[in-house]
């Protein structure tokens, strides 16, 4: 049953707490802080604030890292309208317009519109998440083992095809997240898999150090190579844009909001459905949304400083925030890094992300909907508040601001389980994100798939167990697990092509000059 209304009443107590709206008001103002902050993002946040989580109730803690999550998609927007560096990936497309906006004496506008376009465009896809997962909760308990071991490989296909700018990294990066899935002990046999003799990752890899090194240290790592470069080089100082930002300028009135409505609502619909396939995420709903917004009104003019382009790129971004999670809450799949990393939150608080999730914790369920909601309005508060001095922060120097996030990356792994060997995991995958960075591999797909890689093999062996190891019947019995198997393949095939298509293409395009 999807509807309990006790569970509502349950969750409506669990949220409507001082402490719970204290940790909420907490999230955001971290968050909106570390998205102004150039060179950290939501994930590198979460990932850091997952340790502080362990003494928490799980109302409270989804409180946190929401807040948290939301108030650094947006966030990012402050520094890229402000000095013209997104303070997150996601913000890139917000800099075409709202930096534009900034030079002609109207960053205050741009500032707002960006803050209100967001909120709207958060609220509204929230609403579709709070409708849309109860629904495919229900057909997913529908899947048997061999339905959700399709599902979960149509969802490394698309982590693969999706991510980053090439399918064979996409793929590597989702194959490489496998691996380090099966790293431990079989939970069949218990034996020893890949552990190289190492007797301190015999339970696998832990999911804490992992997700600090690849979003906290390998970033810093990025930074500080940065730092060095420009060390003995003459420093450009940067004009205080933030003073110009919050104090000065006209600011933005309903009929201006009002007249973005298109572009808003074009953000709503290819945000949310960005958000829903796994592995896309907000950057891709920001540069989508944008783009048709372009296409569909090329009299407005975006990208010459109007707020038309602030709303599209803004609204897009921050309507893949809950949609994100309608995979995870639904199949048990996260949709993006960060839903990944609140997942395994959920996972810590014992309330395993799964379709079932709707009947064995519905209260759970119901207050992260509550707490999606609610933390939209603290977003809100906080961004008309306080963006003038997250616009300062946003020019911290990096030098106090490495040795800071190490310190406390080193504490939030040794925390989790108070063993030393989890800092060394955490450092060794601090450098390994910093070179699949370098490489410009995605680091998203890895960390999906490194977090269902046990959800799939557990449901193949089910599958063969009941099938009393007939490999045909346990991945093909039925029309429901042949139609994933076709979408799979289908999936892979138009991928490649579009990859072929487009590389022929940039060939054509590098030849015509010649001629």
């Amino acid at each position: 049953m999807l509807f309990n209304p006790e569970a509502i009443v349950q969750a409506f107590d669990m949220v409507f707490t001082l402490k719970c709206l204290y940790w909420l008001i907490v999230g955001v103002v971290i968050g909106v802080g570390v998205g102004a902050m150039p060179g950290l993002t939501a994930s590198t946040g979460v990932a850091l604030m997952i340790p502080l989580t362990f003494t928490m109730s799980t109302a409270n803690a989804l409180a946190l890292l929401i807040g948290l999550y939301k108030g650094a998609v947006y966030g990012g927007s402050i520094s890229a309208i402000s000095f013209a560096t997104p303070g997150t990936p996601e913000a890139a497309a917000t800099i075409y317009d709202g930096h534009k906006l900034m030079k002609k004496g109207q960053g205050r506008k741009a500032a707002l519109m960006a803050l209100y376009a967001s909120v709207t465009a958060d609220t509204l896809s929230d609403l579709i998440t709070i409708a849309v997962a109860p629904a495919l909760a229900l057909v997913a308990l529908k899947f048997g083992p061999t339905e959700r071991f399709w599902l979960v490989v149509l969802a490394f296909t698309l982590l693969g095809s999706l991510s980053g700018a090439h399918l064979a990294k996409g793929m590597l990066s989702a194959s490489f997240g496998i691996f380090l899935g099966t790293v431990g002990t079989d939970p069949v046999g218990m034996v020893s898999r890949m552990t190289f003799g190492i007797w301190w990752i015999q339970d696998g890899i832990q999911f804490i150090p992992l997700m600090i090194g690849i979003f906290a240290i390998s970033r810093m790592l990025e930074n500080a190579v940065e730092v060095l470069r420009q060390r003995g080089v003459t420093r450009k100082v940067k004009e205080n844009f933030s003073k110009l930002l919050m104090k000065s300028g006209p600011g933005l009135t309903v009929r201006e909001y009002i007249r973005c409505w298109k572009e808003m609502l074009i953000g709503l619909g290819v945000g949310s459905f960005a958000g829903m396939l796994p592995g896309l995420g907000a950057t891709v709903g920001a540069f989508l949304s944008y783009s048709v917004a372009k296409q569909a009104f090329p009299g407005k003019k975006l990208g010459t400083g109007v707020l038309e382009g602030v709303a599209a790129a803004e609204s897009g971004n921050n309507a893949t925030v809950g949609p994100t999670l309608i995979p995870l809450l639904a199949f048990g799949i996260p949709g993006s890094a960060t839903a990944a990393l609140i997942g395994g939150a959920l996972m810590l608080q014992g309330a395993t992300p799964s379709p079932r999730m709707f009947e064995l914790y519905p209260h759970v369920v119901y207050a992260l909907f509550i707490i999606l909601f609610a933390g939209n309005f603290v977003n809100l508060g906080v961004g008309r508040v306080f963006a003038g001095l997250y616009a300062r922060l946003g020019q911290l120097p990096r030098e106090i601001l490495i040795p800071l996030i190490l310190m406390m990356s080193i504490i939030g792994a040794y925390s989790y389980r108070g063993n030393p060997y989890d800092v060394v995991v955490m450092l060794i995958f601090g450098f390994i994100g910093y070179v699949i960075r370098i490489l410009r591999i995605p680091d998203a797909p890895m960390v999906i798939t490194f977090l269902i890689t046990p959800m799939m093999e557990a449901n193949l062996r089910r599958a063969l167990l009941i099938h009393r190891g007939d490999w045909i019947k346990a991945l093909f019995h039925s029309p429901l697990a042949i139609g994933l198997f076709i979408s799979c393949v289908t999936l892979t095939f138009l991928a490649i092509r579009f990859e072929a298509s487009k590389r022929l293409g940039v060939e054509i395009s590098k030849a015509k000059p010649a001629e």
